[in-house]
């Protein structure tokens, strides 16, 4: 076994310079050296292995909420997060009803998706021009969606208040004082925007999201202003960037292995095991985060009360304990087995696991599998532009743009 401190560096060095850089091969290390290791300049405990990050996400009497912490989602004020227990519960099922029910997933929903996805692939440009499919069709399908779903209406500023207060958030692992104003500017106003809609919501209620965060009541009071103004930020980022990321990690994966994107079309029964599969290779979030809420031994090390953890579920994702082959990328993998992974038991940990699995992860599923059906059924194949895009992100990780040239199906 080799000196925890070599591995803490080389962990440094990929925090410091992660751009492009291969995270795998220092979580592999991690996982079998120290995967309970203290980082500092994360000024936390990070977690590599599946096992240790499943009891994480999974045991409420040993990890609770971490609240005011670079790197944290407060950013959104006390939303579903920063919850636990009965209140956590009760409060993420308003949000369940509209975006797990199979009577908005099969009927509404599904309409909802299906249109912006034809919408805006129809826009997108082919050979010999250059598409950027994040800002041309993975960003505006499921910022589209979680805009309707709450009948927000139309706003310019959504894609920019979206991408400042998500940066200023869980991206902001080190607290840059201009990104964190930046993003709390970005909130401020959507706060400004949604606030006379939740005036009218109150005395008028519709039948959508916003509405039934409006109506609803816990302990026998209705949710305050600001903490419907909370669940709508939140929603807002949390509703789009598992889509937009994962779907340009798998458009990128898709080029650098074409015989993957051939299986595909050859066989488009494998589009929701593909949807799976780049989840667990490439999760677009790559860190779920807790405080320690006593001492725990975690392999060995203790971790003192009232600490940061980090588990990097994308570690986790890649464990051989877990998975066969976690380094493959496999569209065939989940073929079948699908489901259980946008849920509380399935093995992936994309979706963090626990009574804090993500509750729009069908959401997620549904809005990736109809963008990745109408890609290869409009289109013969695609390729970069021009050199490949890195990877970029500590908490969330994808491509920051996607650059291709769309060459049309016969």
């Amino acid at each position: 076994m080799s000196d925890s401190s070599t591995v803490a560096e080389e962990f440094a060095a990929y925090l410091a310079d992660n751009v492009g850089a291969d995270p795998f091969p220092i979580f592999r290390r991690m996982r079998e050296e120290a995967p309970a290791l203290w980082v500092e300049p994360l000024q936390a405990w990070v977690l590599t292995r599946w096992d240790d990050i499943t009891s994480m996400l999974e045991d409420g009497d040993k990890y609770g909420p971490l609240m005011n912490q670079p790197g944290t989602s407060s950013i959104f004020g006390r939303a579903i997060l920063q919850m636990s227990g009965d209140e956590h519960r009760r409060k993420d099922a308003i949000i369940a009803k509209r975006l797990r029910g199979p009577r908005y997933l099969g009927s509404t929903i599904e309409d909802i998706v299906s249109g912006l996805v034809h919408e805006y692939g129809e826009q997108l440009p082919v050979a010999p021009e250059t598409a950027d499919l994040r800002t041309g069709l993975t960003e505006p399908v499921p910022l589209g969606a979680i805009a309707e779903l709450m009948d927000m209406g139309e706003a310019s500023n959504f894609r920019n208040w979206y991408n400042d207060i998500v940066a200023a958030g869980t991206s902001n692992v080190t607290r840059d004082p201009v990104v964190h104003a930046q993003g709390e500017a970005a909130r401020d106003e959507l706060y400004d925007f949604v606030t006379p809609s939740i005036e009218e919501r109150r005395t008028c209620p519709g039948d959508e999201l916003l509405s039934d965060l409006c109506s609803m009541e816990y302990e026998g009071e209705r949710l305050s202003d600001d903490e419907v103004r909370s669940f709508t930020a939140f929603l807002l980022s949390a509703g789009i960037e598992t889509t937009d990321r994962a779907l340009a990690n798998l458009v990128k994966h898709l080029i650098l292995q074409p015989e993957q994107w051939q299986r595909l079309k050859d066989d488009t029964e494998l589009v929701s095991s593909a949807v799976t599969e780049i989840l667990r290779y490439r999760p677009p979030v790559h860190v779920t985060i807790r405080m320690a809420k006593h001492d725990l031994d975690v392999d060995g090390t203790t971790i003192p009360e009232g600490s940061k953890v980090m588990s990097f579920v994308s570690s986790a994702n890649h464990d051989t304990a877990r998975f066969d082959d976690p380094d493959v990328f496999d569209v065939g993998r989940f073929q079948g087995e699908e489901r259980p992974n946008y849920t509380l038991i399935g093995p992936v940990r994309a979706f963090g696991g626990g009574p804090h699995t993500c509750t729009g992860s069908l959401l997620a599923k549904l809005e990736m599998e109809r963008t990745l059906e109408y890609l290869l059924d409009r289109f013969d194949r695609f390729e970069f532009a021009g050199d490949v895009p890195p990877d970029t992100g500590i908490v969330l990780r994808s491509p920051t743009s996607l650059d291709v040239v769309l060459h049309s199906a016969a």
